[in-house]
């Protein structure tokens, strides 16, 4: 892999396109690569720096630039490409990935067009999207474009937004409220390469906070308490969920409350119990299907294991959530 590390400096350096590109610990870039190397470098430099994705190129030779550094737990990521562009996350590519995240995308320059969740947005300068790793997608972008992408591991975004899957394939346009605190976040963001653990962690803290305010108010109708029993009925449907036979009262008794309160809850959360069933089922399934050490399990016995009294009632829930058959993913996965 062509890895240029820049090493940091007051002034800064200036990309192709002649824009201030800030100090970083990592730095990424297509010149000095042969041309007919490009896109296979660039391909190589996503998988490595971000995660597994497809990126098709408009025209065969082109300039891209990375600059990537840490904020706390999160990676933050400022792109500059010349060239119009598609990247694509497909299911393939999620089989084989070992890491999930949560992207937000913001444009800088440029104009991009996100799909996901069959939601399809147009961005252009000044606006967000929130993209799921773990769910296919794609992005198509026009020439002599740059953007931001902040990069959130799941579980830690969560604590910030209960339900991040809800606003993915969602935009956050330009003038909306606390879209400029966000921006603003981000653009404080880049001087924390060097920053100390302890202000690093609070940097990504504002921006976390910046992000739910911009998506909105989480749409929970539990208080404080009832909402540590809906974590609490998550935990218990994870322990008990590999059970074919599991109902909601069997949940309920284990929590200590009626199976209408339990409902309740969930609905409140603008959930089902047979939906959060089937999703944590699935994953256990997904885990199970990539680890070679269950390779001789057959996709059958996967399926009970993880809870699924029909097999092919499995593979078609598997496939919705997946886009591939249980066994296409393992065979993408290895």
């Amino acid at each position: 892999m062509y890895l240029l590390v820049q090493e940091q400096a007051e002034q800064g350096t200036r990309d192709f396109s002649g824009d201030l590109v800030m100090r970083d610990q990592q730095y990424w870039s297509t010149q000095g690569v042969a041309r007919g190397k490009r896109l296979e470098f660039w391909n190589e430099t996503l998988r490595n720096s971000i995660f597994e994705l497809n990126f098709e190129a408009r025209q065969p030779v082109f300039n891209a630039e990375l600059t990537q550094h840490g904020v706390g737990p999160l990676r933050l990521s400022h792109v500059a490409i010349s060239t119009g562009h598609t990247v694509t996350r497909s299911s393939a590519a999620i089989a084989r990935s070992e890491i999930s995240r949560f992207n937000l995308n913001y444009v800088e320059r440029g104009e991009l067009v996100a799909n996901q969740h069959r939601r399809m947005s147009t961005l252009k300068s000044g606006d967000f999207i929130l993209l799921d790793s773990r769910e296919r997608y794609s992005v198509a972008s026009s020439d002599r474009t740059r953007h931001v992408s902040l990069h959130f591991p799941v579980e830690w975004l969560k604590r910030w937004l209960p339900n991040p899957e809800d606003c993915a394939g969602r935009p956050i346009r330009r003038g909306m409220p606390w879209s400029a605190a966000l921006a603003a976040s981000l653009g404080d963001a880049r001087s924390f390469a060097d920053a100390p653990q302890g202000l690093s962690s609070l940097c990504a803290d504002q921006l976390a906070g910046a992000v739910a305010l911009a998506f909105g108010p989480v749409e929970s109708g539990n208080s404080a308490h009832c909402r540590k029993l809906y974590l609490r009925l998550l935990k218990t449907l994870e322990d008990l969920s590999h059970d074919p036979e599991l109902e909601a009262k069997d949940v309920a008794n284990a929590l200590s409350i009626s199976p209408r309160y339990l409902y309740k809850i969930l609905s409140r959360e603008n959930t089902t119990y047979c939906r959060e069933l089937v999703r944590i089922r699935l994953t256990r399934a997904s885990r199970m299907l990539r680890d070679r050490r269950f390779d001789t399990v057959s996709v059958a016995e996967i399926a009970w294991r993880s809870g699924f009294r029909d097999p092919s009632h499995f593979s078609k829930r598997f496939r919705q959530t997946f886009g591939c058959p249980p066994g296409a993913f393992r065979k993408a996965s290895h």
